[in-house]
């Protein structure tokens, strides 16, 4: 029952997601040279998408990553539904809940020795090249993601469910129009890429337009 009613939910998705459009959008915060230049990394696990930066682009908003993992090169973050993404199995009633009705959010965190494509061998990443202004977006995003107690402190959830990880509180409400490819496609967004978060719901959606996106990126010499 659960798998008709995932297959239910992606078919609604995707057409839905044909709805969002990004062709009129240009490339905002661009490099303004060879020095300017930082990298942030789009990874894809099939149905589910993240974002990858080196630790030494995180900024004090977020270094405090590297107290909970005694330090890594890499980070992977993750935003999604907290009974879905932490459950052991996926069940329909939990399918239904994360669809239909809006849910706490939680924030999963890899730490990440490798870059994402030795690291996620059987996933897709796709390197993505941006500015340090749109470095300090990112960061910005990623740290309002979190959700804080009274004393501003994240709140640590729950060990992760792969590698070396951690689930940390999220922030906002996980919702049918607002999935875990959405929230990748704003972080995206927030950075400069000419791309729509608009009902953007599924993985291919978020990788295809920064593939898109990619393509019209200004070189520099």
């Amino acid at each position: 029952m659960s798998k008709q009613i995932i297959k239910l939910a992606i078919s609604l998705t995707l057409i839905l997601s044909f709805s969002a459009c990004s062709s009129f959008k240009q490339w905002q915060y661009l490099p303004t040279s060879q020095e300017d230049k930082q990298e942030v990394f789009l990874v894809s696990h099939g149905w589910h998408t993240g974002l990858v930066i080196p630790s030494q682009y995180l900024s004090d908003e977020l270094k405090f990553l590297d107290k909970d993992f005694y330090y890594s090169k890499f980070y992977e973050f993750g935003w999604g539904d907290k009974g879905f993404y932490q459950a052991k199995e996926i069940t329909s009633g939990l399918t239904l809940q994360a669809i239909f009705w809006p849910t706490p959010s939680v924030m999963h965190i890899v730490a990440m020795p490798v870059e994402p494509h030795e690291y996620f061998a059987h996933s897709k990443t796709l390197k993505v090249i941006i500015s340090s202004k749109a470095m300090q977006r990112l960061n910005h995003f990623l740290a309002q993601s979190f959700k804080r107690n009274k004393e501003g402190q994240v709140i640590k959830s729950k060990k992760g469910i792969y590698g070396r990880s951690f689930f940390y509180e999220g922030q906002g409400k996980y919702f049918l129009t607002r999935t875990c490819n959405t929230w990748t496609a704003q972080a995206l967004e927030e950075a400069g890429l000419p791309i729509s978060s608009f009902l953007t719901l599924t993985a291919g959606s978020v990788f295809s337009q920064c593939e898109s996106a990619l393509e019209k990126q200004p070189k520099y010499q």
